[in-house]
């Protein structure tokens, strides 16, 4: 089992266990996720059923929980890397203290443009496709993971120019 640091709710590193410790001893851990773009287009993946969260739901976040002494973005970096065999350049675009099945946690969400061929991991994503923003905001598929739905109408109601090249403010 992974180590991961257990934070305050200022996100300040306060201890370090196991994953799904935190809830158990009142405190926060951390999540990095991003959201893959292409032209008006975003990445929306299915994980798989036998996925230990959310399993079947797609979702426009790829990510996971940070390890401990581990940076948001190196974390993001890391499961882009495992779950689809890219590695963007990412752009820092949310940063908020939210709920998860495993217990509170400060979510880093990052923004990188889709260049070269996704590779997906089969352990990690079931299917995959590139779909409009402007669909998956109206039509999103099902099961969706609601927290993934909510950062992506947030980025798009906050950072409109998302899919501009040049790097959000």
């Amino acid at each position: 089992m992974e180590m991961i640091d257990f934070v305050d709710a200022d996100d300040r590193v306060v201890g370090r266990g196991q994953r799904g410790g935190a809830r158990d001893a009142g405190l926060h851990y951390r999540v990095a996720a991003t959201v893959v773009l292409s032209a008006d287009r975003v990445l929306v993946y299915r994980r798989p059923g036998t996925a230990g969260v959310y399993p079947g739901h797609h979702d426009v976040l790829v990510g996971g929980t940070v390890r401990s002494g581990e940076s948001y973005r190196q974390a993001a970096e890391r499961e882009l890397a495992e779950e689809f065999g890219i590695r963007p350049v990412l752009r820092e675009a949310v940063r908020e203290r939210r709920e998860s099945p495993i217990g509170p946690c400060h979510l880093a969400v990052y923004l990188a443009e889709a260049r070269g061929r996704l590779r997906p991991d089969p352990a990690e994503v079931d299917h995959h496709e590139l779909l409009s923003v402007a669909e998956v905001l109206a039509r999103p598929p099902r099961p969706f993971v609601a927290v993934g739905l909510a950062v992506l109408r947030r980025l798009f109601r906050e950072h409109p120019d998302a899919f501009r090249r040049e790097p959000l403010p």
